[in-house]
Formats: structure tokens, sequence, C-alpha cells
């Protein structure tokens, strides 16, 4: 398959596609059009994409419309199942594929379904790569993203200005699936984390430090982390819980990561353990809680308060 370059500006190359503009999507999105990139965007929610529609971004009233009009297109839903939903069917993305195509995949999704839809892409003449990313809501608005790539290194080149407009941090991770891959392990590492920190917080509260205190303490020691960094400073010492990341899309990636964990044959013993926490807060009815509120399922077991100045007092 031949390798093009991208070029855009002044209307070159025809526009971008760009399909998922919720929390993630929208701000990616509008950094690109914000720097001149044409934009043709669709969602399942329309609203979802009226302030870059204010913007400049055309609309596409289905997937296979954005396949038909765009050499490159950029997908962010929330999970491998809304991928299928958008790949498939007369309205779907695979329906409208050009030769020489390029999707750019960039939801956290299931390493070995994304390699299937590679498959299912090239048998169209076009190509697939797999680019999730971290840095979350505030990290997509500033440009700040890290962003993991799965796939020809040639194809990542050809894209790479435009991942460039919406993250700081690009790599090369690996073939197709292997962005995705490492996407579950980085979450994983991240919630595991979290979730031992806030236990172990709890623990110094408990022993009679004030959890600022021990928050500060651990972050100048070897038991720092981001979540010593950033989750409790800014999200939950002061009770805000919006980081902008829901507790469904943790337990969803965590999922992910087990079952990744399973094929490889490590298998997930600590993984399962936070896993287990996050199934404990959608069971609770807290699918829409922001993850770091994963908080509060301990302060109620234990009966403190984790806020700065509190004392544990809950």
């Amino acid at each position: 398959m031949s390798i093009e370059p991208v070029v855009y500006g002044g209307g070159e190359g025809g526009p971008l596609g760009f399909i998922g503009l919720g929390k993630m999507g929208a701000p990616m999105a509008g950094r690109l059009l914000a720097r001149g990139v044409p934009l043709l965007v669709h969602d399942v929610a329309p609203a979802a994409v009226e302030p870059l529609l204010a913007a400049g971004a055309k609309w596409a009233p289905s997937p296979v419309a954005v396949a038909r009009e765009a050499r490159v297109i950029f997908t962010i839903v929330p999970s491998s199942r809304e991928v299928r939903a958008l790949a498939e069917g007369d309205d779907g993305l695979l329906a409208g594929l050009q030769r020489g195509a390029l999707v750019v995949e960039m939801t956290s999704a299931d390493p070995s379904e994304t390699r299937a839809l590679a498959e299912r892409v090239a048998a169209r003449g076009a190509a697939l790569i797999d680019a999730p990313v971290s840095g979350g809501v505030i990290g997509a608005k500033a440009g700040k993203l890290a962003i993991m790539v799965g796939g020809d290194a040639a194809l990542l080149a050809r894209v790479r200005p435009l991942l460039e407009m919406m993250g700081d941090k690009i790599f090369h991770a690996g073939p197709v699936g292997a962005g995705h891959a490492i996407k579950l392990v980085n979450n994983a590492c991240s919630a595991a984390a979290l979730v031992m920190t806030i236990e172990a917080v709890a623990v110094a509260t408990k022993a009679g430090l004030d959890p600022a205190r021990a928050v500060e303490i651990i972050q100048v020691s070897s038991g720092r982390s981001n979540a010593t960094e950033t989750k409790f400073p800014r999200f939950i010492l002061n009770g805000r819980f919006d980081a902008g990341f829901a507790i469904r899309l943790m337990a969803k990636d965590l999922a992910g990561y087990e079952r990744l964990a399973e094929e490889t044959g490590v298998g997930s013993r600590f993984g399962a353990a936070a896993a287990a926490l996050y199934r404990e807060a959608l069971e609770r009815g807290l699918a829409e809680s922001d993850h770091t509120a994963i908080a509060q399922l301990i302060e109620e077991r234990t009966g403190i308060r984790l806020r700065a100045g509190s004392g544990g007092a809950a």
C-alpha cells in the first residue's frame, strides 16, 4: 500500500474525519480545528458536536459519510463495543472506506478486537493504527497527552504532525494492538496505585496523621506515584472528585487488562484486586462518578474522611 503524507492547510488533502466527540474527543478535535485542520465530524449525540460546528467543522450524518469523504479518520469512543457499532453495517465506517485511507483508532479498546478490525480495514485496501491516549480531559484541552501508537511506523509518520497537535509525547509502541495493550497496562497501574494509596492513607490517618500530611510525605518518599502527585492533591483531599474519567470507564479498562493478562498467560493477581473495588463501585450505582471518587468507598468502610485538615474526622 502506498504511504501518502497528510497535507492540511488551505483545504489541501480534504477534511480530516473525527468520530467521537465526548469528553476527550471534543477538546482533541478542537485543537486540530484551531490549527486550521478542516474537520468532518460525527457523534451518536449530535448535540456534542455543536461547539465544533460553530467553530467551522462540518457535520457528517453517519460514519460511512465520514469514510466516503475523509482519507484520514480519527475515532475515539468509550470501548470496543462502540468501535464495532461505528464500523459495521450499511452506515458503518467499513462500508465507505476509500483505498489508501487511514483509520487512527484512539479508543481505550481490547487489542484482540483492534487486530481483528485492522484485518477488515486492510481488506478494504485501507490501513488502521491504534493510538490511545493518556492525560485526561485536562491534558486533552492543553495538548499534553501521551499517545501510544500500535502499527506500521510509516503510518505513524504519516499522521505524526496531527498527533503532535493533540499530544506532546508520541510513542511507537509496536505492531497493531500494541498501543491498546500498553494503554490497558497503564490504566491498570494507575488504578492499582490509586486504590493502594487510598488504602494506605486511610491506614496512616487511623494511625494519627492528617491525610494531607500523609500524602505530602509519601510524595517525597519512595511510595510516591501519580496518586500522591496529582490525584490526592487535586481531586481527593479537596473533595472535588472531578478528574474527568468515570468509574465505569476505569472499570472497563481494568476488565480489559484482566482479559489481556489471561491471554498472555501472566494472569492478573494484583490488577484483579483493583478491578474488584471498581466493580463494587458499579454495583453501588457509582458508574458515572469520577474514578477518584473510589476513595468514598474506603471512607465509608473506615469511617474517616480523607480531606486536607480533617484529621480524618468523618
